[in-house]
């Protein structure tokens, strides 16, 4: 009886791994972020972007929102970082704050493909 227990258990915790590994199951979901481009020229901007970058990919919201917004004090016409904290403030669910920082994205992006066809952005702005 102790065997087939130790056996039942090591199943279980088997299948465990396997599901909450992410090799097989569900995905997490990606989150859109756009990095500062290379021809940027205010480069403390670029940086405080790129720093909230990475908080905002592993879905750190609350701390990459600030950033994306003293990027924005540095460069107000920065169209990545408007994009950047539009996510952000809709992942912490400020959904009027997001479509405001779309619609600055959008203004200052709108030759930029990975700003103006993003499926949050088009939801936001009613496209």
């Amino acid at each position: 009886m102790k065997m087939k227990s130790l056996s039942i258990l090591f199943i279980l915790l088997a299948l465990t791994g396997c599901y909450g590994s992410g090799g097989g199951g569900a995905s997490t979901p990606q989150i859109p972020a756009i990095a500062s481009p290379a021809s940027i020229s205010n480069k403390d901007a670029a940086a405080k972007n790129n720093e909230g970058v990475d908080h905002l990919v592993q879905g750190h919201f609350d701390v990459a929102a600030p950033l994306f917004q003293e990027a924005l004090g540095m460069k107000p016409d920065f169209a990545e970082a408007h994009f950047n904290l539009a996510i952000a403030l809709d992942g912490k669910g400020d959904h009027a704050g997001a479509t405001e920082s779309f619609k600055k994205a959008k203004e200052f992006g709108g030759s930029n493909p990975k700003i103006v066809e993003n499926d949050n952005l088009k939801k936001h702005l009613g496209m």
